[in-house]
């Protein structure tokens, strides 16, 4: 079995996907784990990503596929499907392992076991009941924000971004790490920005502070998101996800106290959180948990 070809992840990466490559080819009797379409293609491409940047935030120096144990795959599933939906999860989940699989059967060396994957689907089936909580809005968001200072500025930084701008933990650290890419001064906007499903952000919709972008800037250095999370549990804020709830609630309550009809304050709030216009029940289900 051989490694993925290349001295970057970003050629590594090239290679594995035209290993995967089979477009055109038949799947009639033919059980491959390759690349068929252009759906999955675009699936893959999305889980190639995820996994180099959790392998650069983690600096990993081997090739990508040789950091592809099972306690990293582990650890990096757990992260990544976090918030989501449990279909969602597990549905990532498979579509992770079958993408590994199709590595295997192109000769590249995968260390990870399936059982990593049989394990991580039965816990998310064993927990998928209906969440009935509520109140995962933070109460006290600006408190948190200054005890975290304490801990970590650039833990700081991350949650002021999710908390003012409503933001996945993925999305705030690509912020974070790239803001000359996003950061619209003349505006004073964050733009371009790709959310989860490769939605872009609408244009407009993040106003961003210069005091914020300044914070931004003083940050030296970023923490992978695992020691974010931690750094989160320190201060009391269970899961990172939280904070787009306490968005999403100040934002309504805000459209709704200037006097935006209410269906009008659901989409526009769904608009913001990137979900799309007709989505508002998704709305409402944030304002529920919230």
């Amino acid at each position: 079995m051989a490694n993925l070809k290349g001295g970057s992840y970003e050629k590594q990466l090239k290679d594995a996907f035209h290993r995967l490559e089979a477009f055109g080819q038949g799947r009639h009797g033919n059980n491959d784990h390759l690349t068929h379409s252009d759906g999955l293609a675009s699936k893959r491409e999305m889980y190639l990503n995820d996994y180099k940047e959790f392998a650069q935030d983690n600096g990993f120096t081997e090739k990508l596929n040789q950091t592809m144990t099972d306690a990293n795959i582990s650890t990096f599933l757990n992260q990544r499907v976090e918030g989501l939906k449990h279909s969602t999860q597990e549905n990532y989940t498979r579509g992770f392992s079958s993408m590994l699989k199709g590595l295997q059967e192109s000769n590249i060396s995968i260390p990870c076991q399936g059982s990593v994957f049989d394990n991580k689907v039965a816990e998310i089936k064993a927990t998928a009941l209906p969440d009935t909580r509520t109140g995962l809005a933070i109460a006290n968001p600006s408190e948190k924000i200054e005890q975290l200072q304490s801990i970590r500025f650039e833990s700081s930084v991350l949650a002021e971004i999710q908390q003012n701008l409503g933001l996945r933990i993925s999305e705030a650290f690509e912020v974070v790490k790239n803001l000359d890419a996003h950061y619209n001064e003349a505006n004073g906007t964050i733009e371009n920005l790709i959310g989860k499903g490769n939605h872009i952000y609408e244009a407009g919709t993040k106003m961003i502070s210069s005091e914020l972008v300044e914070k931004i800037r003083a940050c030296e250095n970023v923490p992978c998101q695992n020691t974010y999370r931690n750094d989160l549990k320190q201060v009391e804020v269970e899961k990172s996800h939280h904070w787009r709830y306490t968005a999403a609630k100040a934002e309504f309550e805000k459209k709704i106290e200037s006097g935006v009809e209410y269906r009008q304050a659901l989409r526009e709030v769904s608009e913001g959180l990137n979900h799309s216009l007709e989505r508002e029940n998704m709305t409402l289900f944030y304002l529920s948990k919230a």
